[in-house]
Order: structure tokens, then sequence, then C-alpha cells
């Protein structure tokens, strides 16, 4: 007859049994890990384009709508000093005019000329301004989403580019003033008559010469904004890739450590001990020779 097994001996097989089940618990969990961290380090190779496209796609906007911006103030800053020019050719006008009243009509027709002349070049003026305050806006949004991509900061604009649609505005009424004044040629005395068109047409000069240095400045505002959305869009692809290549060793060293930690338990499950106690036993056995 079998004598039957001693407590002992039952209770460490079914401990053995355990610790297997255990094992393979971890296999399946360690496995489960390997996968999605495969996933993972594909997943971010196959973002990383992406993202490049799309930082790049933004960077390239910010920079077209910074050289519209740019086209925009050239054209202003050349239409400020037609207008300038304009307004020279009237005062000259009005000098002739003044001093020779009584020769009548082919002074005034040249006053009114060089009037008609000015018109145009305000009325340029102030399609310039608005196209630029549209730019200015268009900017300052882009420039904005720039920021919150986070690890970039390039200021948007000031309020003083769009406040030149509003002098040009107010140029309009000096404008309609100055033409008042020259309708009176005929009966204002010559002294009044020079001093009131002049006072128009220095007001107005004033206005454009405060134009002409606006767009000045800001040209030179611009370009410098330029080269900082190219430094910091060439920054953020440069973090892109440092991230995704220190991920990358991350997911990797994980996925090595999760390969042999299902090697060990795999060994576990099939032989009932690990190959590191094996290692460990063998590693004894040749001190105690020593």
């Amino acid at each position: 007859m079998h004598e039957p097994m001693s407590q002992p001996k039952v209770a460490g097989r079914v401990w053995v049994v355990l610790k297997r089940i255990l094992a393979a618990i971890v296999i399946l969990v360690a496995t489960i890990t390997f996968l999605a961290n495969a996933a993972g380090l594909v997943g971010i190779w196959v973002v990383r384009q992406p993202v490049r496209d799309t930082v790049m796609a933004l960077a390239t906007s910010v920079d077209e709508k910074l050289g519209k911006v740019d086209e925009a103030l050239a054209r202003l800053s050349a239409r400020a000093d037609e207008a300038r020019q304009a307004l020279a050719r009237v005062n000259d006008a009005a000098s002739k005019l003044g001093d020779r009243v009584e020769d009548g009509s082919p002074l005034r027709t040249a006053l009114t000329g060089a009037y008609d002349d000015l018109v145009p070049k305000i009325a340029e003026i102030r399609a310039q301004a608005a196209a630029l305050h549209d730019g200015v806006v268009s900017v300052n949004a882009a420039l904005e989403t720039l920021d919150s991509l986070g690890y970039i900061n390039v200021p948007t604009f000031t309020n003083e580019l769009s406040a030149v649609a509003e002098w040009v505005d107010a140029v309009q009424v000096d404008l309609q003033e100055l033409r008042a004044s020259i309708d009176q040629a005929k009966t204002a005395a010559s002294a009044n008559f020079v001093a009131a068109v002049t006072t128009r047409t220095t007001k107005i000069d004033n206005v454009m010469a405060q134009i002409k240095a606006t767009t000045v400045k800001y040209q030179a505002t611009v370009a410098q904004k330029r080269q900082q959305v190219i430094e910091l869009s060439r920054r953020v692809l440069r973090v892109i890739n440092l991230l995704v290549l220190s991920l990358s060793v991350l997911f990797i060293v994980v996925g090595v450590a999760q390969v042999l930690l299902t090697y060990v338990c795999w060994q576990y499950v099939r032989r009932g001990r690990s190959p590191l106690g094996r290692v460990d036993s063998q590693r004894d056995v040749w001190l105690q020779h020593l």
C-alpha cells in the first residue's frame, strides 16, 4: 500500500503550482504590455511626420502672412511718399495763386489739378491701410496659434499698425476742408487763402510722415519676426526629433526587459525553477571548488 503523502509535501506542491500560475499570469501581462510597447514605438514614428508637417505648415503660413504684411507696408510707404509730393505741389500751386490772384483761372486750374492728383493717392493709402489692418489681424491670430504650441514666443503686433487706418480716416476731414479752402480761392484774400491751404496740407503731411515712420519701423519688425518664426520652427522640429528618439530608446529598453521577464517566467513554468536560480547554484558549486 502507498503511504499517504505528508502535509508539507502537499503544501509544497500546491505552492509550486500557485507560483507557476502566477508566472503564467506575469507572462500574459508582460506579453500584452510588450505588444502595447511595440505599438507605441511604431506609433511615435508614424505620428512624427504628420506633427512635423503640421509645424512646418503653420510656420510657412505665418511666414506668408508676414510677407503680405511686409508688402502692404512697402506699398503704404510708397503711397505716403507720393501723397507728400502731391501735397508739396498743392502748396506750390496755392502759393502761386496767392501771389497772383488777379491772374485767375489758369492758376486755379493748376491748383485744382494738384488737389485732384492728391485725392486718389489718399484713397489708395486708405485702401492699403485697410489691407494692412486685415493682414495684422490675420498675423496676430496665426502668431497666437503658434505660441499655443508651447516652447515658442513670438509677440503679436501692437495696435499701432491697426491705428494707421484710423489716421487715414482722420485725414479725410482735412482733405474736405482743403477742398473747401480751394473753392474759396475766388473770394478769399491772398494771405488768408495761402495760410488756410498750408494749414490743411501741413496737417495731412504730418499724418503722412507719421505713416511713413510707422511703416519703416514695422518693416524691420516684420523682418525680425519672420526670422524668429524660422528659427523657432527649426527648434520645435529638433525637439520633436529628440523626443521621438528618447521615447524610442525608452520603449526598446522596456521591451527588452519585458522579453527577459517573459523568458524567465516561461522557464519557471516549464521546469519549476528559474534559470537565474540555476545560475546561482552553478556559481555556488564553482565557489565551493575554489
